[in-house]
């Protein structure tokens, strides 16, 4: 009887063991929000006889669509609750520009180009219990590069990411995963320079070994 106590003692710590130190790896679609890109005006100099101040010929509106893409995962679980990953994303959206007042009065012009954005970087979750459902808050941070369509305009800059979501257990080794967050990116393709905070979302499948 001692034994077989004994045996269930050592693989009830060899089972906690193996679950502190399980990989996962995990794929899935995302969606990350638009923002206002700022617009620039086409100015023309004036001829003296009518004045100093630059002539405006048309002014400009743009903003950046919405994006879809696909994300990948791969995480270790350094306890039962807390999990380090790594995370790859990639996506496409469309920044469009508007031209207003146009001074020869034309109107509905708008150019489009489309923008592909990698994101690369890391995170921190905690895992609120183990049973089929599991929330989860995360944090981490991570490097964004940005490119137009023709490889033309680049950019490239840092982010800092932050929220939660829940797991759903299918089978001991697939679950369902949800996220829901915030990217705050120091840099954008777009005519203002400035940090935005965009909400993102993302789904898919996981697989723990």
């Amino acid at each position: 009887m001692k034994l077989w106590f004994a045996l269930i003692a050592l693989l009830a710590m060899s089972d906690r063991a193996v679950a502190q130190s399980r990989f996962e790896i995990g794929a899935g679609a995302v969606w990350t929000g638009g923002f206002d890109a700022g617009g620039l005006d086409a100015l023309e100099t004036r001829n003296p006889s009518t004045g100093t101040s630059p002539l405006t010929l048309f002014g400009t509106s743009s903003d950046v669509r919405p994006a879809i893409g696909a994300t990948a995962r791969a995480g270790l679980f350094v306890t039962p609750h807390v999990e380090i990953e790594g995370l790859a994303e990639y996506s496409r959206s469309t920044l469009r520009t508007a031209i207003l007042d146009d001074f020869e009065e034309a109107t509905g012009t708008e150019a489009a180009n489309t923008i592909v954005t990698f994101v690369f970087g890391g995170s921190v979750l905690y895992h609120f219990g183990s049973g089929r459902f599991v929330p989860f808050v995360s944090a981490g941070a991570g490097y964004v590069r940005q490119l137009d369509e023709d490889e033309t305009i680049s950019v490239t800059g840092t982010e800092v990411h932050g929220g939660g979501g829940i797991r759903y257990r299918l089978s001991r080794h697939l679950s369902l995963r949800a996220d829901a967050g915030v990217s705050s990116r120091d840099k954008a393709i777009a005519f203002e320079e400035k940090r935005r905070v965009l909400p993102v979302f993302a789904a898919g499948i996981t697989y723990r070994f």
